[in-house]
């Protein structure tokens, strides 16, 4: 896999674990916190830029290791979200993605472009098929999701439970496949 990718008008980018990078990843998350903490609970473990400096160290170590494949995206040299495949199944050709984008950045087709591109390595590297899970209750991702040409394959009842809201919620679970 390419530590970068390029298209017409973004990057995706493995980031080097350092403290300036983490410091940007953080300051982006803290940033658009309340816009993604409903989809991302694991936001509520982020206290610092040390916490984000660790995740980019897992991030890479996992990438080494063929389990996770994390990009940022970049735009004008700025990140504004992030798209990687979260979930590598090499052994099954498949592989789920994860994707959140900056709330100021919404709208445009940056979360498209970047998953056209992940899709693009993905295939190209040997992978057959790619999942999307979204909470049934995300819209803006459940139409990324669509107008990416993904199927809707299942709907997972009472998959994620959620001590904040202390209920559980369905899980969302798209497709799509390299030949079809």
């Amino acid at each position: 896999m390419n530590i970068t990718l390029a298209g017409k008008r973004i990057k995706l980018m493995h980031l080097e674990p350092s403290m300036h990078n983490a410091k940007l990843v953080y300051d982006v998350l803290i940033k658009n916190k309340d816009f993604l903490l409903p989809w991302m609970q694991w936001l509520n473990g982020i206290k610092s830029a040390k916490d984000t400096h660790n995740f980019l160290i897992q991030s890479d170590h996992k990438w080494e290791n063929d389990s996770t494949y994390e990009y940022f995206i970049v735009l004008n040299d700025t990140i504004i979200g992030a798209c990687g495949a979260v979930v590598v199944d090499k052994a099954n050709k498949k592989a789920e993605l994860g994707y959140w984008l900056a709330n100021d950045y919404r709208g445009r087709g940056y979360m498209m472009d970047a998953i056209d591109l992940l899709e693009r390595e993905l295939f190209k590297n040997g992978f057959n098929k790619i999942i999307i899970h979204t909470d049934v209750r995300n819209k803006n991702s459940i139409n990324i999701a669509r107008k990416m040409g993904y199927t809707l394959e299942a709907v997972l009842k009472q998959d994620r439970w959620l001590s904040y809201e202390n209920r559980f919620r369905d899980t969302n679970c798209f497709v799509k496949f390299k030949n079809k």
